[in-house]
């Protein structure tokens, strides 16, 4: 299992965009060490008609899930990043929001005793049980690295991985999650993998990426083949960063339910200033940015995911950023959004008194009475 410390910090790790990252070294680094500058801007008002969006791939038999939990399709599910607890009925007070999915961080594990055996499925964190108060509506959004810290230190653990010598590994991992009640989680499998912070990322030679794609792709298939497993696996990038054909790293639609893309009010390029209306349509329009990563997906049959995303107190309370996410999600297709409400790294919380415009806008996007929250009611009450 992994620590107390593991589950009170998450796993601090980070969205990045500067390539000041590539000469700090790999472990250690903050996040607020690896984020880069500048809020975005945008938003419209967004009216019912539009939430549907394209229509989504239709879900495969090896992910029909009940309705209420987050699919691989158009779901548009509100996630959130807080600790179970006070933190999470804090925030859950604040915005007037209950979350039916909770995002936590299982990438901190020094070995393979603790990555086969995450914190998470022990009852004393709160998790298990909140999972099983409502299986039908409570979706877990799991973080996890493709391999543990002593592993990743080894020069050719990809090649290894993908010839299937750690299949046994996420055979127990599965396992477990399933005998704790977690087996229809949503896996962010090696999450961030383009940014050289991740013990476990994609490399820096083609060979690496492709033997990456192989072992993850070994990692879904061993998972989905343990009895009980309903996972959907999410392959996350960070938005801006290393701009590397996503073809090059890409598994394939076969091991992907969703495809995620991490995308904090940061940029890798010199951006309009706070406030003007060009600042939202160049994060969207960047290189591998959200409107890339989402062609990317569709043209692939997949719904997009944003695993993380928030404002940055080191740029300001930029609620116009907020307001662009929500219009993005609501005109596209969209598994879930979970905003990071730690309050670590520089990254702003949901509150009225250190973000109101954040806040406000973030409660208008996806407040109970936003457009968003209807479209999800409407979807699950109807069987969508």
């Amino acid at each position: 299992m992994g620590s107390a410390g593991d589950v009170a910090g998450g796993s601090r790790r980070l969205s990045a965009a500067l390539h000041v990252v590539l000469r700090l070294p790999r472990r250690g680094v903050t996040r607020a060490g690896r984020i880069a500058a500048l809020a975005v801007v945008g938003g419209l008002a967004v009216g019912p008609a539009a939430l549907a969006g394209p229509a989504g791939a239709a879900p495969t038999s090896r992910t029909a899930r009940p309705v209420g939990l987050v699919q691989a399709g158009n779901s548009k599910t509100t996630c959130i990043y807080a600790s179970y607890g006070r933190q999470l009925v804090q925030v859950e007070r604040a915005t007037g929001i209950t979350y039916d999915c909770l995002e936590v961080f299982s990438t901190e594990d020094p070995n393979w005793a603790q990555w086969q055996d995450p914190w998470i499925t022990n009852p004393r964190y709160g998790y298990v049980k909140w999972v099983a108060a409502d299986p039908n509506r409570h979706t877990l959004v799991i973080a996890e690295n493709l391999v543990p810290d002593d592993v990743a230190a080894t020069a050719n653990w990809r090649l290894l991985g993908a010839r299937g010598r750690f299949d046994i590994y996420a055979e127990h991992l599965a396992e477990n999650l399933v005998a704790a009640g977690l087996g229809y989680s949503v896996i962010r499998l090696g999450p961030e993998m383009n940014g050289p912070w991740e013990v476990d990322w994609i490399g820096t030679k083609p060979s690496q990426w492709h033997d990456w794609a192989l072992y993850f792709t070994q990692i879904v298939r061993t998972m989905r083949a343990v009895p009980g497993a309903h996972f959907l696996f999410d392959w996350n990038v960070n938005a801006n960063y290393e701009d590397l054909p996503l073809a090059a790293y890409y598994p394939g639609n076969a091991s992907v339910d969703i495809v995620g893309i991490d995308a904090y009010d940061e940029a890798s390029m010199r951006l309009p200033p706070v406030g003007s209306l060009r600042r939202w349509p160049s994060l969207a329009n960047e290189p591998l940015g959200l409107d890339a990563v989402y062609r990317f997906a569709r043209e692939h049959g997949k719904p997009l995911s944003i695993p993380e995303w928030g404002t940055l107190s080191t740029h300001g309370d930029d609620g116009a950023y907020v307001s662009g996410i929500g219009q993005f999600v609501a005109h596209h297709v969209v598994a879930y959004e979970s905003w990071y409400d730690a309050g670590d790294n520089h990254i702003l919380q949901l509150s009225p008194r250190s973000a109101p415009r954040s806040f406000a806008a973030y409660v208008a996007a996806f407040g109970p009475r936003s457009v968003i929250a209807r479209y999800e009611a409407s979807r699950v009450r109807g069987g969508a």
